[in-house]
């Protein structure tokens, strides 16, 4: 007889299929979800049990909880699987407020899948999985509430929008928009339920696919703004402000350089991007110049010196500088139909008043009061004025404005005609004066602080030396994303500002075509392409490289003995002369992205035309410009203070190596190292001055083969050394490692002893002759 009985391994299998659905049925019964009990599907072979009405989310509108009810048609939890702890819960819901562009979001209904792994240590069909399955319907609602109200905006979104983005899909529990031109930048809205805040993540599809979203620097400031106030359409508004200027700030090098200061075991930050809000980037140049970036509606930025208060052009944010010219060489970019820009000399003497925002709202108001009784009292033709203020346009009729894009009133055009802010105002003089938020900017009690908080040690900015950027920031205005005035079109010449010190303070608006050619590497211009260097970098960085450059001079001439300073009543030269010649540097007028020096002779000595104009072109091509280095620029003033016939010597050097297609009858193209290049011998450490003068000259040459044939040159680091007492120019004898450098420095060597055999030194003998004679 079988021991093995049918009918009670049935009741078995049974039960345990059914337990589970026994457990949550008691849980949701508990909970107080109604529910139609544990029901038998598909033949008898599976179960389910469905929800009748799922409890309504906390956080979320009447409305967007009835829309959601009527949406809903059915809710059913299934077990999957043979291990009987993976719950799936199927929604189906109807009426979707969005059409995307996904080939599975086509029908008139929706499956939504949610798929919960019941814990080992919990019950199968414990509280659980209850608890996670009203967590995500909370995630959709917050979604559905957002997504009601983006869908109601649609119909009357600009059409720029409309171009600008799509939506590529929507699941009830995610939202994923793709944006830009080619619709290669994307943009997911989640809500998370342990958070209780809303998540965003930004990504690329299609070809851009293996590229980084440009928003990613503001990714923070972004999820901020949407948690604060949860519109779409202002979301696609801020994105479409913001990516192009985006494009070109993630252009700007950011990577730590060593031997930019004294310190050439230092590594310093060129370029420290600071995001303060979505629409308000911080530039923080070498840890001493700031730039504020302020990006506005219609394809236009407003661009400001961040080292100066904003509540106070007096005063100066602690760890910055001021750059002198900045407004200047801003002006250059200035689009010349942007006539909002324009103002005269005199306006600058006015800078705006620093009276705060909620002063200003209560003095605007009474201001408009008398008007208004003026213009009651007069009367007659001539006698009505156009407002003072006029209203900014909103957003979106259906957009919330969030606090930071609130208009508040500005101090600029209380002063109508005799203010700064006279530089944004209408185009016409006849239309009505523009509200004061036509500055871009909103004064509010907004904080300098990143919103990052503090720097993560890992990052690259803790590497920088010095105090941190982030650290100096105390408090700034917020963008508006209204902009008044045409869109601009083309550069028009400089115009030159009187030098003001609070001027760049001062917003310059440009547009983002203007802005890709201030940040974009390119080559310096006014320079022949034969004598810039192979350093490649943008308009703005060689401003402020110059700018650094010529701050350095100032202190390496108090501390160089040979040089002594001349005063000069000319804003932004320097003047300083030796025992023989007379220097001035300054910024070039013409584009202000390199410093020009010109020298002069102080009587009729032996220097010629050619030999000043070769120490001008090294001076601006090799020595203050890319990438704008302090021991460089110290040993070429050390160089200037060296005895007339060893400078004239080290000009015809410089000759050969600006100009090699003179000397075609050289072996050699040679180069002048001002400091010490890597691969010299181990004398001092890479990047110190090159340049020695005491009883001795020493001095570095690199030395490049010429080759008929393309063919990897060989390079040698010839260190020389000159004795201005005997007059004999020898190569310094330091111990090299063996390599075809150190045979071929050998060789120079035992030239230069033949040299010497052949004509003996002399005193005064100068060391051209020996130099020329090697290469």
């Amino acid at each position: 007889m079988s021991a093995f009985n049918k009918e009670l391994a049935h009741l078995v299998a049974m039960c345990d299929t059914n337990m589970p659905f026994i457990g949550l049925r008691v849980e949701l019964s508990q909970m107080e979800i109604p529910h139609q009990g544990v029901q038998v599907e598909g033949d008898g072979c599976s179960h389910a049990i469905r929800i009748l009405k799922i409890p309504p989310s906390k956080g979320v509108g009447e409305e967007t909880r009835q829309a959601l009810e009527r949406s809903l048609l059915d809710c059913t939890f299934r077990l999957q699987g043979r291990n009987n702890r993976t719950w799936v819960a199927e929604l189906v819901l109807a009426n979707c407020p969005l059409n995307s562009t996904h080939s599975k979001e086509q029908a008139s209904t929706r499956h939504v899948y949610l798929t919960y792994e019941n814990p080992l240590s919990e019950p199968v069909g414990g509280r659980k999985v209850v608890e996670m399955f009203l967590n995500d319907w909370s995630a959709i609602s917050q979604l559905y509430q957002c997504v009601l109200v983006f869908s109601r905006s649609l119909p009357e979104m600009p059409s720029y929008l409309s171009l600008f983005s799509e939506i590529r899909l929507y699941n009830y529990r995610k939202l994923v928009l793709c944006y830009g031109s080619t619709k290669g930048s994307s943009v997911t809205i989640q809500w998370n339920s342990s958070t209780q805040r809303f998540h965003l993540s930004l990504g690329t599809v299609g070809p851009n696919s293996g590229c980084s979203n440009c928003h990613n620097i503001i990714l923070h400031q972004l999820q901020e703004m949407f948690n604060k106030t949860p519109t779409v359409v202002q979301l696609l508004q801020v994105l479409s402000d913001t990516q192009a200027p985006l494009n070109a700030i993630n252009k700007l090098p950011t990577v730590p350089m060593l031997g930019l200061t004294q310190r050439t075991n230092t590594a310093y930050q060129c370029f420290s991007i600071l995001p303060q809000s979505p629409t308000h980037i911080r530039l923080a140049f070498r840890n001493m110049y700031c730039i504020d970036i302020y990006c506005r509606s219609r394809g236009v930025v407003a661009i400001r010196d961040g080292a100066y208060s904003l509540f106070d052009n007096t005063k100066i944010v602690e760890g910055f500088y001021p750059a002198p010219g900045l407004k200047t060489f801003l002006n250059m970019f200035v689009d010349s139909n942007q006539d909002a820009r324009r103002r005269s000399v005199n306006e600058d003497d006015n800078p705006p008043s620093p009276v705060g925002g909620d002063i200003m709202d209560t003095l605007m108001s009474q201001f408009q009061a008398q008007q208004q009784q003026q213009q009651t009292m007069r009367g007659g033709p001539g006698g009505v004025y156009p407002p003072l203020t006029s209203p900014p346009t909103p957003y979106h009729p259906n957009v919330a404005p969030s606090p930071s894009m609130m208009p508040t009133q500005s101090p600029g055009t209380i002063h109508a005609s005799g203010s700064p802010s006279g530089a944004l105002r209408a185009p016409s003089p006849f239309g009505p004066t523009p509200s004061p938020s036509s500055l871009g900017i909103a004064m509010g009690p907004t904080s300098f602080a990143s919103p990052h908080g503090a720097l993560d040690p890992s990052s690259p900015y803790a590497m920088v030396s010095g105090p941190s950027p982030g650290a100096r920031i105390h408090g700034m205005l917020r963008p508006l994303h209204e902009c008044s005035g045409a869109m601009p079109s083309s550069m028009p010449p400089p115009r030159k500002l009187p030098q003001r010190s609070w001027a760049a303070s001062i917003p310059t608006i440009l547009t983002h075509n203007a802005l890709h050619v201030l940040l974009l590497p390119s080559p310096t211009p006014c320079l022949v392409p034969g004598l810039a260097g192979s350093y490649l970098c943008s308009p703005l960085e060689r401003f402020l490289g110059s700018v650094i450059m010529r701050r350095h001079l100032q202190r390496i001439i108090q501390l160089e003995p040979n040089l002594s300073i001349v005063n000069s009543n000319e804003p932004g030269v320097i003047m300083f002369k030796t025992e023989v010649l007379k220097c001035r540097v300054a910024l070039n007028p013409k584009t202000y992205q390199t410093l020009q020096l010109k020298v002069t002779p102080e009587n009729a000595g032996p220097w010629s035309q050619e030999e000043l104009q070769v120490l001008e072109k090294f001076f601006e091509t090799r020595v203050a410009g890319p990438p704008f280095k302090y021991n460089t620029l110290n040993a070429f003033t050390k160089l200037l203070g060296a005895p007339t016939n060893i400078l004239r010597d080290c000009v015809r050097i410089m000759k050969l190596e600006l100009f090699p297609d003179q000397a075609t009858q050289l072996k050699w193209n040679v180069q002048f190292c001002l400091t010490i290049p890597p691969s010299a011998p181990p004398i001092a450490p890479p990047g110190t001055i090159a340049v020695v003068l005491k009883s001795k000259m020493l001095f570095f040459l690199q030395l490049t083969q010429r080759l008929p044939v393309p063919q990897e040159p060989v390079n040698i680091i010839v260190p020389i050394v000159y004795d201005m007492a005997t007059g004999l120019t020898q190569q310094a004898d330091i111990p090299r490692q063996h390599s075809s450098s150190g045979a071929a420095a050998l060789m120079v060597s035992n030239i230069l002893k033949r040299f010497n055999e052949l004509h003996p030194a002399r005193q005064g003998q100068r060391h051209y002759p020996y130099t020329k004679n090697r290469i």
